[in-house]
């Protein structure tokens, strides 16, 4: 008998034996995790794991270097800074599970992705309070896959509208393909001159752009809120829109995009690879939106997992730090890197812009447990004592409301300071998702940023 199983946790937890098992959509008052179960969940373990899987990972697993999505040690988990819904069906002898491993972020609460939503929809530039989820029918997750498809194909768009090879039909005087016997036999009686044939051509009009655009109307009915935040903030949108449907006059409205075989065939292409998890996407939106899009049977492992600690980097670069002249750094080396030798880059998260050897602030971000962490404190003094600032500090998020802006002297060599530079600990406190209205808790965790602001202002910006 195949049991269909819920293992729900959280980011950045250890936990004993103690989880919350579903089976078969009915809870039960079984509290271990059997140990046959272990022995399938850690095949799913990693990243390195998952490779050639359908697993949708932001960043791209390319771009990161965090591969561990939780581990077992001494009979505890623990989980670290990934967040989202893994899926995975086991190959028994005599019967195959079906895990559906859940990991929400430590700021949500019950089945709300409220923080996670906040995150993403700032990063990617649109008023969340224009996102409407407080239907109790509307999956988080369904507004969480739009964000994530507009946002990976505006990434793709990068490289060029996709193309591929498609077979297209003819029946023309000027012959210049593969003869059609059956076609041209049926539609050229009697023969006036045109031949029928095909050929292969190099196209846009494809199923997979057919498809993208299939969703993306999609989108247009059901998600208008997200999209007209994703139109007003990033104009290339518009252009995108536009290109796709002038590139597939062969689209029709009542096809199905999403059952086509072509669909639902790896793209491996080298120069459209970026298309790839715009593919994935597209489909978990189209077949069936919200959290039963997690249940399908016919995949080994497939899902949606986000780094949330590249997210939280990333968040702060946008809505903290933009307002203060924080230069976000970012390890491609696209915008520049500290080097502490010729050759030997380093990339502190934020450094105040400048010329190069002018003192610059240092911040870093951490979506951590933050307590005055000793690894964390030799790296931002190492940046410091490259830049010649006088001030640094760590920015994390917080679950206590009474966190305080916690400042501390560093004990550098007189000689090189007029007076102590400073590192400080800045929390910011993030509400948790208790709300019933999304709206309500966008104003909450608004009113925590600007509170966070002024101490800014107050400790740092004005020193």
């Amino acid at each position: 008998m195949d049991n269909h199983i819920t293992i729900s946790l959280k980011d950045n937890q250890s936990y004993d034996k103690a989880y919350s098992l579903v089976y078969d959509d009915e809870a039960t008052d079984e509290k271990e995790i059997p140990e046959s179960y272990w022995e399938d969940i850690k095949q799913v373990s990693d990243l390195n794991m998952l490779r050639g899987s359908s697993i949708i990972t932001i960043p791209s697993q390319s771009r990161n270097r965090n591969k561990e999505i939780f581990s077992r040690v001494n009979d505890k988990l623990f989980t670290y800074n990934w967040v989202g819904v893994l899926s995975y069906r086991s190959k028994g002898e005599e019967s195959e599970d079906n895990y559906r491993i859940e990991i929400r972020s430590r700021f949500d609460e019950d089945s709300k992705q409220y923080f996670l939503l906040y995150l993403l929809s700032s990063v990617c530039g649109i008023n969340v309070f224009d996102i409407n989820v407080s239907s109790e029918s509307e999956s988080d997750y369904t507004a969480i896959m739009v964000l994530l498809f507009l946002m990976k194909l505006m990434e793709a768009y990068e490289d060029g509208i996709y193309k591929e090879y498609v077979r297209k039909r003819y029946n023309e005087y000027d012959f210049k393909g593969v003869m059609d016997i059956n076609r041209h036999i049926k539609i050229n009686n009697p023969f006036l001159g045109k031949t029928a044939y095909s050929t292969r051509e190099y196209s846009y009009d494809n199923d997979i752009l057919c498809l993208i655009r299939q969703t993306l109307d999609y989108i247009k009915d059901y998600f208008p809120d997200i999209l007209k935040g994703y139109l007003n903030n990033n104009v290339i949108l518009n252009e995108i829109i536009d290109a796709i449907e002038n590139a597939t006059p062969s689209y029709r409205m009542n096809v199905n995009y999403a059952d086509s075989m072509k669909c639902r065939r790896e793209i491996t292409h080298p120069m459209y690879q970026k298309y790839e998890d715009v593919r994935k996407l597209a489909l978990m939106i189209l077949q069936e939106s919200g959290q039963n899009v997690f249940d399908d049977k016919e995949q080994d492992a497939f899902g949606i997992l986000i780094d949330v600690s590249w997210l939280w980097e990333e968040f702060i670069a946008v809505k903290l730090l933009n307002e203060y002249g924080y230069l976000h750094m970012l390890t491609d080396n696209s915008k520049g890197s500290l080097q502490w030798a010729k050759g030997k880059p380093w990339y502190p998260d934020y450094i105040e812009k400048g010329e190069a050897n002018s003192k610059r602030n240092i911040f870093d971000a951490k979506y951590k447990f933050w307590d005055w962490n000793n690894d964390d404190i030799h790296q931002l003094l190492s940046y410091l004592f490259l830049t010649g600032g006088d001030t640094c500090g760590i920015i994390y998020p917080s679950q206590n409301e009474q966190s305080k802006v916690e400042k501390k002297e560093i004990n550098a060599f007189a000689s090189f300071y007029n007076a102590k530079p400073k590192i400080y600990a800045l929390p910011l406190f993030i509400p948790q998702s208790e709300y019933d209205d999304y709206g309500e808790y966008c104003k909450q965790i608004d009113i925590s940023i600007q509170a966070w602001k002024q101490n800014f202002s107050a400790h740092i910006a004005s020193s």
